[in-house]
């Protein structure tokens, strides 16, 4: 039996994932079983680290024309600290839960069907006030969760063969997707869904990064079996799907950094 090419599963997908007049029954994505929708949110309670994020401090920032103006992807970290409260903005225009409707919670970002599949891991490596290691991010209680304790800017530099910013910056951000928590309702279109949602939070945390003069860039490009067992985690039903960097940037480097991207 011939192997298909990547090519030839990709198209597959896309036409998996299709539809046509015709081919839906109507108000299909409004008769989901509720009693089948997974918990919206993760915890780690026996995470040895817990740190109670109190609501950020909204410092004065450029107006959103001109963080749209001059928005660059920057990776020139210089080894300075980040403070716990950029760390905390950062979070917040991510996954801060804006409005409480009841049934749910919105978000600083949209989510297809407020379903929200999207989780924030971090490596942690220059914070002020934070020990380095691998957290999460608890979102309905807000709370920073240490899961592992160390110095993983080695595995960092590795996992994403061997991308310089990740060593030199503050925060390494992986994203992970909790596929269930939009199958329950979108079937085989929520595998579209997942990547439009981490769209939007890699967007908002480019956007309040650069807000705060930090340097931000994302990246598509590591391992992610390797990644995926670092974060215990099983690839399929939760696996990870974006990359990003964050740190402290010299001022000279605020608006240009010319070095071509490894994608």
């Amino acid at each position: 039996m011939m192997l298909k090419t990547w090519e030839s599963i990709c198209e597959d997908f896309i036409e998996a994932t299709s539809y046509g007049y015709g081919d839906l029954e109507e108000g299909w994505h409004l008769k989901a079983d509720l009693s089948k929708k997974p918990p919206t949110y993760m915890k780690f309670k026996d995470a040895p680290v817990q740190i109670q994020l109190e609501k950020p401090e909204f410092s004065e920032v450029p107006s959103l024309w001109d963080v749209l103006q001059n928005r660059r992807s920057k990776r020139n970290f210089i080894d300075k600290p980040i403070t716990l409260n950029q760390l905390n903005l950062i979070l917040w225009g991510t996954q801060g839960i804006t409005a409480d409707l009841g049934d749910y919670q919105v978000r600083t970002t949209p989510s297809a069907g407020a379903l929200y599949p999207i989780e924030t891991f971090m490596l942690i490596n220059n914070v002020e006030g934070l020990e380095k290691g691998l957290y999460h991010l608890n979102v309905q209680d807000w709370i920073l969760e240490g899961i592992k304790l160390g110095d993983f800017s080695d595995f960092a530099f590795d996992v994403t063969e061997q991308q310089e910013m990740t060593k030199k910056a503050a925060v390494n951000f992986v994203w992970t997707a909790v596929i269930d928590r939009t199958l329950f309702k979108y079937k085989e279109r929520t595998y579209r869904y997942i990547w439009w949602d981490v769209g939007h939070v890699s967007q908002n945390f480019h956007l309040v990064a650069n807000a705060l003069k930090l340097g931000s860039c994302t990246m598509g490009h590591w391992y992610d079996k390797e990644m995926n067992k670092f974060l215990g985690i099983d690839g399929r039903k939760h696996l990870s799907v974006l990359m990003a960097s964050v740190g402290q940037v010299e001022g000279k480097d605020w608006l240009h950094d010319r070095r071509p991207p490894k994608i």
